[in-house]
C-alpha cells in the first residue's frame, strides 16, 4: 500500500498537463513584449483576486523583486522579520544597489508604527498574508494604512494562500481587506500547480512593475507550458468543489488533533502544524512514517520551536484520511481511532 504523502503543496490537487506546440519562451525581455495570452491571462487572475491589474512573473523571487524595486523613491522597506526566505532574499536584491531595509517583529502592528515614524521617506512594508509557521494572517489592513500614511504601499506574499480558500483570493479575501490597498504578490504553484507567478493590485503599482521591473527588463516572460498550467487552473470547473473537499479535510483532521491534545497553530488551513502538546514532533513525524503517512518536522520561523507539519489537499480520499486519524492516534499513545 502505498504512503499517504502530506508534504506536497499541491492543495487543490490539481494536475495540469504540457501542452505541445509553438516555442516555449520569446527569446526577448518581458518589457520588450511577451504574447497577448500572457496579458489576458493575468487580467483574469486580477479579477479572480479582486484587483485592478497584475501582470505574470516567471518566480515569486521575480514578482517580489521587482514589487519591492519599483518603490517610491527613497523608500524605506520594512520586512516582517518571520518572512518567508524568498521575500528577505527579494528585499535584499531590490536594494543592493542602494536602499534601507528594516525588519520589525512578526506582525506586529506596533513595531511597524515606530519604524515609520523613524522613517524620513516613504515607507513600503513587506510581510507574508499567512505565516506558514503559527498559521496566523498578517494584520493586512492596519499595515497598509501604516505604509499609506506614509506615502507608501503594502506588498503581501500571498504564495500559501493564493487559490485556496472560499473565492482563492487568498489572505486578503479571509480577512475582507480590499486588494486596492496592496501589492499582492504570489506563486500559483501550490494553489494551481502551474511554476508560475503573479503582481496584482492596483493598476498604477502593476504599470510600474509591468515597465520598471528590473527581472522584466532582463530576462524573458514565464514559459508557454507554465503559463498554460495557469490557464487549465483557471479554468478547471472542478476548482469550486475542491475548495469545498479541501474545507472539510482541514476540519477534520483538526478536530481529530485536538481530541488527541495536539493542538493546531492559527487559522484553519492546508497546512496544519502542531507543537506536539506532550510529544517530541520528530517523534510524531518519525511514528507517522512507520505507519506509511509521510509528515514534515520542522523549526517555525516565527516561534522556533520544532512542529509537525502536515499539508492537507483536496485529492486526499476518506480512507486517506481514516489512515492518517488511526496514524496520529497511534502516533499520540492513543488509541487506534
Amino acid at each position: 500500500m502505498p504512503d499517504v504523502d502530506l508534504t506536497s503543496g499541491h492543495f487543490l490537487g490539481l494536475r495540469p498537463a504540457a501542452v505541445a506546440g509553438g516555442p516555449l519562451t520569446t527569446g526577448r525581455p518581458a518589457v520588450v513584449g511577451e504574447p497577448p495570452s500572457h496579458t489576458q491571462l493575468a487580467l483574469r487572475l486580477a479579477q479572480t483576486v479582486g484587483a485592478a491589474d497584475a501582470v505574470l512573473s516567471r518566480t515569486s523571487f521575480h514578482a517580489l523583486l521587482d514589487a519591492i524595486a519599483t518603490r517610491p523613491a527613497g523608500a524605506v522597506v520594512l520586512v516582517d522579520e518571520a518572512i518567508y526566505p524568498v521575500g528577505r532574499w527579494a528585499a535584499a536584491a531590490a536594494t543592493a544597489e542602494g536602499g534601507t531595509v528594516r525588519t520589525f517583529r512578526h506582525q506586529d502592528v506596533r513595531d511597524v508604527r515606530r519604524l515609520t515614524r523613524q522613517a524620513r521617506g516613504p515607507v513600503v512594508v513587506v510581510t507574508d498574508g499567512l505565516c506558514g509557521s503559527c498559521l496566523r494572517p498578517a494584520p493586512l489592513a492596519a499595515l497598509a494604512d501604516l505604509a499609506a500614511d506614509r506615502n507608501g504601499h503594502l506588498v503581501v506574499d500571498d504564495s500559501l494562500a493564493a487559490g485556496v480558500g472560499p473565492g482563492g483570493a487568498g489572505t486578503a479575501d479571509w480577512l475582507t481587506t480590499a486588494p486596492e490597498r496592496m501589492l499582492w504578490v504570489a506563486s500559483l504553484a501550490k494553489g494551481y500547480a502551474a511554476p508560475v507567478a503573479a503582481a496584482a493590485g492596483p493598476a498604477d503599482l502593476v504599470a510600474l512593475v509591468r515597465s520598471e521591473g528590473p527581472t522584466r527588463m532582463h530576462s524573458s516572460p514565464a514559459s508557454a507550458c507554465d503559463v498554460d498550467a495557469l490557464r487549465q487552473g483557471l479554468a478547471d470547473p472542478t476548482v469550486p468543489g475542491r475548495r469545498t473537499r479541501l474545507a472539510a479535510h482541514v476540519a477534520r483532521i483538526r478536530s481529530h488533533l485536538e481530541r488527541l491534545g495536539l493542538a493546531p497553530l492559527g487559522a484553519p488551513f492546508a497546512v496544519i502544524c502542531t507543537e506536539g502538546g506532550r510529544r517530541d514532533p520528530l517523534d510524531l513525524q518519525r511514528r507517522l512514517a512507520m505507519c506509511g503517512v509521510r509528515a514534515l518536522a520542522t523549526r517555525g520561523r516565527c516561534t522556533g520551536r520544532p512542529t509537525l507539519t502536515l499539508c492537507l489537499r483536496a485529492d486526499l480520499t476518506s480512507a486517506d484520511l481514516d489512515r492518517l486519524e488511526d496514524a496520529l492516534s497511534w502516533a499520540a499513545g492513543g488509541q487506534a481511532a
